[in-house]
C-alpha cells in the first residue's frame, strides 16, 4: 500500500517560497493538510534563505474550501463518548499551531485566494500578513455558526483585527460569506486582483527584499498595538526598535551608504 500524495507542494522563486495546497476532489483542509502545511511553513521560517512565504491553492477555483466537516464529526462524536475532553482541545492541533505559527512568522507572508475560502480555510488566509483575492464567482468567509459551531481556531479574532470587534461578531454571528470584492470593500482583502498567484508571488518578492531585522520590528510593534497598549508605551518601543534597527546591522549600514551615495531614487526600488 503507497502513502497518499501530500497536499502541500513547495516551489522556488528566488527568496520566495510559494506553497500550493492540492487535496482533490473538493480542496478541503484535513489533519493530513494542517500537518504538512505546518511542517512546511516551519522548515521554510527556519530557513535563512526564504525571504517570504506565498500560498495558494491547487485546484481549480478553491483555495481551501473549508475544514473537512467529515472530521469535526468525528470530533463530535469523540467528545460526546468521552474519548477526548474538552480541557485540552487547544492543545495538540495542527490546524491551530498552524495559525502560531503563520502569526508569529518571522518572515513575511501572503496568501494568494485563488477560489472557495471559507471556515478554516479562511482562519488560515486572515493569519496573514496580506491577502489578496483573485475576480470571480466565489466566496470567502466564516460560515460556521449556520451548522451551530464557532470559527474553531481563532476566525472571530483574527476577523476582527482587520474590520474591527463589532463587525467581525457580526459577520460570525451571521455565518457571513462574501464574494471576493465585497470582502475587498470591508478591508478583509488587500488587493483584487486577476491573476492572485501572479500578484501574491510580485508582492512576496517585495517583501522577502527588504531586510528581516526591519519586519521583526514592525512585527513586534503591531503586537503592542493589537493589545491596546497606550500611546506612550508604543511610542516609547518604537523609539527602542528603531535604534535597534541601527545597532548590528551591517544589512542597515550597506542600505543607508546606498541612500546616501546614490540618492532618493533607491527609494523607488
Amino acid at each position: 500500500m503507497t502513502d497518499s500524495p501530500s497536499p502541500v507542494s513547495t516551489r522556488r522563486h528566488g527568496r520566495v517560497l510559494e506553497i500550493t495546497l492540492t487535496n482533490p476532489p473538493r480542496g478541503y483542509m484535513n489533519a493530513q493538510m494542517a500537518t504538512d502545511l505546518l511542517e512546511t511553513v516551519r522548515a521554510a521560517q527556519a530557513d535563512e534563505s526564504v525571504g517570504a512565504i506565498c500560498v495558494t491553492g491547487g485546484l481549480e477555483g478553491v483555495f481551501i474550501r473549508h475544514y473537512d466537516v467529515g472530521e469535526i464529526a468525528n470530533i463530535s462524536a469523540a467528545l460526546a463518548n468521552g474519548r477526548i475532553g474538552p480541557e485540552n482541545f487547544d492543545q495538540g492541533s495542527a490546524v491551530l499551531d498552524l495559525i502560531k505559527a503563520m502569526l508569529d512568522s518571522p518572515v513575511p507572508t501572503v496568501a494568494a485566494i485563488n477560489g472557495m475560502c471559507m471556515g478554516g480555510g479562511c482562519e488560515f488566509a486572515l493569519s496573514f500578513d496580506m491577502r489578496v483575492a483573485q475576480e470571480g464567482d466565489y466566496t470567502i468567509g466564516l460560515p460556521e455558526t449556520r451548522l451551530g459551531i464557532i470559527p474553531g481556531v481563532g476566525g472571530q479574532y483574527l476577523l476582527s483585527r482587520l474590520i474591527g470587534p463589532a463587525r467581525a461578531t457580526a459577520a460570525v454571528m451571521r455565518g457571513a460569506v462574501f464574494a471576493p470584492a465585497e470582502a475587498h470593500r470591508l478591508g478583509i482583502i488587500d488587493e483584487l486582483v486577476a491573476d492572485a498567484r501572479a500578484r501574491g508571488i510580485e508582492l512576496a518578492q517585495e517583501y522577502a527584499a527588504r531586510p528581516r531585522i526591519g519586519i521583526d520590528a514592525t512585527r513586534r510593534l503591531a503586537r503592542m498595538i493589537e493589545t491596546g497598549c497606550d500611546h506612550d508605551a508604543v511610542l516609547g518601543q518604537t523609539a527602542r526598535e528603531f535604534a535597534g534597527t541601527l545597532i548590528d546591522s551591517p544589512e542597515t549600514d550597506r542600505l543607508i551608504a546606498r541612500f546616501l551615495n546614490e540618492g532618493e531614487d533607491i527609494l523607488a526600488d
